[in-house]
């Protein structure tokens, strides 16, 4: 005689079954269960590299699985972002960004990755002003001095940039637009702010539009001078620092930085970072650490970050009238 199974018992006990298995490494509930690199594709000491290492420790307390900073240096960013976009997609390498990952797919266009396609938005971090700065030695105290240095000595100015395409770059052609057009200054290329800075405060360069949060420290020690900062409001950090804008009307410019992952990281691990990523920026300590360096907090959902960084690509495209 044929027995019949008893299918509600056995769907019950498959369940309870499979509830009592080991949870995978991409679940969210056991990520993560080694540790985390996060690569920053440019030098130490500059607003992605101090970002990341401040959000690192946070986040190794929060997940009890260590965060390491890894520096990828070189290429306008696109080494280290290169591999983050080709690294398995679990969670487990990420990439802080700067607005390089807007500006490279417009000033780049052959890039070994689609910054938009091969990656997974995961939270904007902060905003990063700039400031115009010259080192202390320099005969030019103001925004309008240097215009006008600038104009009187065609072919002597020098100017700081860490590559085709960089926002210390874009910062200085909106300069010049601004000003109606500087003819005769001199590019020189560095692999980020902090290699530039020794030049700079040497005056062995004019001037360059850097980082507040890089450049900072030397201002408040005396060696580097503050003319004006890129957005278009003062900086809380430094209210007696006039806004470009003052000078310049409708100046406006400032970088960002934000945390992506390779596309096709779970969303469950996405949000797991996004959620830890936002507890730590509202930490006091982090306001303060940021607010001190001329940062600003901006947490964001991995949706909003995603739209950000599109708008940019098509910010920047337009100003510099590249095709699509």
């Amino acid at each position: 005689m044929r027995r019949l199974l008893n299918w509600p018992f056995l769907i019950a006990a498959c369940a309870a079954g499979a509830a009592m298995l080991p949870q995978t490494a991409s679940s969210q509930t056991a990520y993560p269960v080694k540790n985390i690199r996060v690569i920053v594709p440019s030098p130490t000491g500059g607003p992605s590299d101090i970002v990341a290492r401040l959000l690192g420790d946070k986040l190794t307390q929060a997940l009890g699985k260590q965060v390491v900073v890894d520096n990828r240096v070189g290429a306008s960013q696109i080494i280290g972002s290169h591999i983050v976009a080709k690294a398995d997609p679990d969670g487990y390498t990420l990439l802080q960004a700067a607005a390089n990952m807007s500006i490279n797919p417009v000033t780049l266009p052959d890039m070994p990755f689609d910054a938009v396609k091969d990656f997974a938005a995961v939270s904007m971090t902060h905003i990063t002003p700039y400031v115009f700065a010259v080192s202390a030695q320099s005969p030019v105290k103001t925004l309008p001095e240097l215009i006008k240095f600038i104009k009187a000595n065609p072919g002597k100015v020098t100017y700081g940039a860490t590559g085709t395409g960089s926002p210390h770059q874009l910062a200085t052609l909106l300069l010049i637009q601004g000003a109606g057009g500087l003819p005769g200054m001199t590019e020189v290329q560095y692999k980020g702010s902090t290699p530039a800075h020794p030049d700079l405060i040497a005056n062995r360069i004019t001037f360059m539009i850097d980082p507040l949060a890089a450049a900072s420290p030397h201002i408040r020690s005396g060696l580097l001078r503050a003319l004006a900062v890129s957005t278009p409001q003062r900086n809380a950090s430094f209210p007696d620092v006039p806004a470009a804008a003052e000078v310049l009307p409708g100046y406006d410019f400032a970088s960002w930085g934000g945390v992506f992952a390779p596309a096709g990281t779970p969303r469950a691990v996405v949000q797991k970072l996004n959620s830890e990523i936002g507890t730590a920026l509202a930490l006091p300590d982090i306001r303060k650490r940021f607010a001190d360096m001329g940062l600003v907090t901006r947490h964001s959902t991995p949706e909003e970050f995603g739209k950000f960084l599109q708008s940019e690509i098509n910010r920047w495209r337009a100003l510099l009238k590249k095709p699509a």
